[in-house]
């Protein structure tokens, strides 16, 4: 099993799941009763190598489900937040945290809804191709990387990102 972390809409949160990408290439070419039989396949198998709250049982099977068929190819409806999606990539060192705060900043001063994650994990970073940071992504595009612009600066960049 690889430590790959793929992020999964579970209700209006991402959440990091470990061996998604293996669970959905081992069940791909299985043959199943029911859909509800395959449902519960995937789920207990993602529980396997995953902590899930017992509470959060359902919305976990219902939302692995609905990714796995996403990744079949079906056409669905999109499910949460329209928000942009925001990511701010970092080392964790205080220059990057510092960038972080300036980003949440920013969002409250300006009343802007988004979707944002600090992300410091190397092994997630690493699917970025990014080298040099901090870094600032918006809606999967790069805004700035490898510098910390100034406050004014940087709200300009994220106010035009947010509304092109």
């Amino acid at each position: 099993m690889s430590d790959k972390i793929t992020q999964v809409r579970i209700g209006n949160k991402l959440i990091g799941l470990k061996g998604l990408e293996e669970v959905f290439g081992e069940v791909r070419g299985e043959e199943w009763d029911s859909p509800e039989q395959a449902q519960e396949e995937i789920y207990r198998r993602v529980a396997a190598y995953n902590y899930i709250p017992n509470p959060c049982r359902e919305e976990y099977r219902r939302a692995l489900w609905r990714e796995f068929r996403r990744r079949q190819g079906e056409d669905l409806e999109p499910e949460g937040p329209t928000n942009p999606e925001i990511k701010v990539l970092g080392l964790g060192c205080a220059g990057c945290q510092n960038f972080y705060r300036q980003v949440v900043e920013i969002l409250a001063a300006r009343n802007l809804a988004a979707e944002l994650q600090y992300i410091t994990d190397p092994g997630l970073l690493q699917d970025y191709g990014i080298r040099t940071f901090p870094a600032l992504l918006v809606n999967g595009r790069v805004v700035v990387a490898g510098r910390v612009p100034p406050a004014a600066e940087l709200a300009q960049l994220l106010v035009a990102a947010l509304n092109p």
